[in-house]
């Protein structure tokens, strides 16, 4: 373990033994808790006054004046602007070396009779190409969105996050279903593709969604899409982590990265700017997945990948010059490879956080099919 990751000693405001630095400044959890209820502006504790003013802990530890306290918790340098910093390798102890595998199986076999099924199609119809055939088939998959009510989300447990996982794994087959130049790829690559990039491809839809929502004002700033009908406050939800790890959740989210919705709202805002059409969209999330399989994968399904990438990109081209009659679109594509960047950022980040979560042992979960999340 590297020294420099733990951080011991005794808590600066009650004296007691430490837990990691919480807020900006070593504390044990019990002061870090107080503070994180405490140090909010809204807090009744703000307002409360304490006639000696230097009122310190009893010798059992415990620190009965709660404005000497917060008083102390300010002195020592927490500031409740800043996430608590716990390490999560100074308590080995919570490491989970034993596993419970979740298999997702079933999900690669309804792959398999997604991509077994025809194809619908509507009748007529008349597609100049298949990114044409790519927005028909967006469309046709989110055709309840403008249906259903919004709800607001407040929780994030185990049922919510598998619910979650199973419904964007199957949209994000459906959508490749229909894309008539990939379901000419042997079976193993289409299943090897989207295992590797349904993550990728949901979270671009949703913060797609979350943008075209935002611009109609549907939607406040603070609010996000996190599923169809469903939308939540990132900074504010309530996450449970107890089914997969036997951390605190000020610990997890504190290691997940503090900054970690930073690209996120950044890649919407963009994409609010941009106002991306059906075709567009579309380009962005073939170009998304396919770069991000293309660079995992050598030998013959990177060369099938590089010639869908081909496809797609005159397919675009003539959209711009032929439908939009617009044949200087650069500025249009520099804007979109701007926000997949900022996309494959905050993937690549993420990914470097999964990866110290394995190393670590943080959650006593895995798969039965790895690939699926190299990343949150």
């Amino acid at each position: 373990m590297p020294p420099a990751l733990c951080i011991t000693g005794p808590c600066e405001v009650c004296g007691q033994t430490a837990h990691g630095k919480h807020f900006g400044a070593i504390s044990c959890r019990a002061c870090a808790a107080f503070f994180r209820r405490a140090g909010k502006r809204s807090s009744k504790s703000q307002d409360i006054v304490c006639s000696k003013g230097n009122c310190t802990t009893a010798e059992d530890g415990t620190f009965y004046c709660k404005a000497c306290r917060l008083k102390k918790c300010h002195e020592v340098g927490m500031d409740s602007s800043r996430r608590p910093e716990m390490i999560l390798p100074c308590e080995p102890e919570n490491a989970s070396t034993s596993k419970v595998i979740i298999d997702l199986s079933f999900l690669i076999n309804k792959a398999v009779d997604v991509f077994n099924d025809s194809v619908y199609l509507p009748s007529p119809c008349n597609f100049g190409n298949s990114l044409e055939k790519m927005v028909w088939a967006l469309e046709d998959l989110n055709a309840m969105r403008f249906d259903t009510k919004v709800e607001f989300q407040t929780k994030i447990g185990q049922h919510e996050l598998f619910s979650f996982w199973e419904g964007s794994f199957i949209k994000t087959v459906k959508w490749f279903s229909k894309f008539p130049e990939f379901m000419e790829l042997p079976m193993h690559v289409k299943l090897e593709i989207v295992k590797s990039s349904w993550l990728i491809w949901i979270r671009l839809d949703q913060q797609a969604h979350t943008a075209n929502l935002r611009r109609k004002q549907f939607l406040g700033d603070d609010l996000s899409m996190s599923g169809e009908g469903r939308c939540l406050n990132l900074k504010s939800v309530e996450i449970d982590f107890g089914f997969i790890t036997k951390y605190s959740n000020d610990q997890i989210l504190a290691f997940m990265n503090p900054d970690k919705f930073k690209l996120w709202k950044l890649s919407i805002d963009e994409l609010v700017k941009l106002n991306p059409t059906n075709v567009e969209l579309n380009f962005m999330l073939i170009q998304l997945c396919l770069q991000h399989a293309q660079r995992k994968f050598p030998g013959e399904i990177r060369a099938a990948i590089e010639k869908l990438l081909e496809i797609q990109a005159n397919n675009l081209h003539d959209y711009y010059v032929k439908t939009m009659k617009t044949p200087n679109y650069s500025g249009r594509l520099t804007k979109m490879m701007k926000i997949l960047q900022i996309v494959e950022r905050d993937i690549r980040s993420q990914r470097e956080v999964a990866h110290l979560v394995r190393v670590f042992d943080v959650f006593f979960i895995d798969f039965s099919h790895p690939e699926m999340f190299e990343f949150f």
